[in-house]
């Protein structure tokens, strides 16, 4: 529930819904997640946290990183627990999954609806992902990506890496964030979205 709740407040205050995610240029939301850390008014950090912020900070914006994949519905996908940050469970069914190429590398990930549905949220999609740059360029916990079903036309949606951000826990000790499952590991560098510095 809290994942719902977070992720709501980021998209509320950005401007961005999930659905119109690929219709806002890449450079734009990227700018308005930092304003989003950045402003008194709508930062998530708490405390002694928003002094100690070093901003968030992105790998350059590089386009091999935004493809367009496959997908394949997952029927009567199982609903699985996801361990969090603050060692609690969150759960999520299986939605689909996708398929695309990377530096000539055939890559795979499967997509999340959390479990159960609630109001307001029965399109959005959960794409929780870690991949080799985690623990060392990229935040050690994994990232996320936020897409719709409304995203999937003739069975592919496009996938911007450029776009994944991290998750709240990143940066603070007070939220509860599930950790991306080792089925979505990607064994390739994905040096896009938010980049991690200590």
């Amino acid at each position: 529930m809290k994942h719902l709740i977070l992720a709501s407040l980021i998209l509320f205050f950005l401007g961005i819904s999930c659905g119109t995610q690929k219709k806002v240029s890449t450079y734009t939301y990227q700018k308005e997640l930092r304003d989003f850390y950045n402003n008194p008014k709508t930062t998530p950090l708490k405390g002694e946290e928003i002094s100690q912020f070093k901003g968030i900070t992105f790998f350059p914006i590089d386009n091999q990183f935004k493809v367009l994949a496959n997908f394949k519905a997952i029927e009567n996908g199982k609903i699985l627990p996801f361990p969090t940050s603050a060692k609690k469970i969150k759960h999520y069914k299986e939605y689909g999954i996708i398929q695309f190429t990377i530096q000539n590398q055939p890559l795979e990930l499967t997509l999340y609806q959390s479990e159960p549905l609630h109001e307001g949220y029965e399109n959005s999609l959960f794409l929780p992902f870690t991949d080799e740059t985690n623990g060392d360029t990229s935040y050690g916990g994994g990232r996320y990506l936020d897409l719709e079903t409304t995203d999937i036309q003739n069975n592919q949606i496009w996938i911007d890496f450029n776009k994944a951000y991290n998750p709240y826990c990143a940066y603070s000790k007070h939220y509860n964030c599930p950790i991306p499952p080792a089925n979505n590991y990607l064994e390739i560098e994905i040096k896009a979205g938010v980049s991690y510095l200590e």
